[in-house]
């Protein structure tokens, strides 16, 4: 049975699909890890990638179908698809959104120590770039696929990172995609 989880930037959703993992054995399929590297091997910023791809949706197109393949494949199994779309191309998984509000996350990124992420002056900064990427993925994803990444409507869960670790968080997740799937 398969998570999707998304959200806003620097809402946990990476550290999230790590505990997944870790406490309850999921697999986990990254597509914020391959967007990165994809930007990197073409030495672009994250929004010069996502500028990029507005006029050439290749690589879009590549995960999509990727995203699609193992939903099917691992349709039985336990997996989290961290990526921004997965609740749109896996129909039957959990559909997670994790939300953050504004100040909180840009706090998270300008305090942020993760090897490979951006760094930022000021809190101001860091949410104008942050929220513009953001931003720009959705128009992306209306223009391409029709779909609003922030329309909650979406998704089976919306739950606030704010003041909640990642693992009280990964733990009311387990517990609702139990419920969700009428699991034991």
């Amino acid at each position: 049975m398969i998570i999707s989880l998304t959200g806003k930037p620097c809402s946990g959703k990476s550290s999230i699909a790590k505990i997944l993992k870790d406490k309850y054995n999921f697999k986990v399929y990254s597509v914020g890890e391959m967007f990165k590297d994809e930007a990197h091997k073409r030495d672009m910023t994250a929004e010069e990638f996502n500028k990029f791809l507005m006029s050439d949706p290749k690589f879009d197109n590549f995960i999509d179908e990727k995203t699609v393949e193992l939903g099917k494949l691992w349709k039985n199994d336990d997996v989290v698809f961290d990526s921004r779309l997965a609740w749109h191309f896996i129909p039957h998984s959990f559909k997670v959104f994790v939300d953050l509000d504004n100040e909180e996350l840009a706090r998270r990124l300008v305090n942020s120590d993760r090897v490979g992420k951006e760094k930022y002056e000021n809190e101001k900064d860091a949410f104008k770039t942050i929220i513009g990427r953001f931003n720009a993925e959705n128009k992306r994803y209306k223009k391409f696929y029709g779909v609003d990444n922030t329309d909650m409507k979406n998704y089976n869960l919306v739950i606030s990172s704010k003041n909640k670790t990642p693992e009280e968080l990964a733990d009311f997740i387990y517990l609702k995609y139990k419920e969700y799937f009428n699991l034991k």
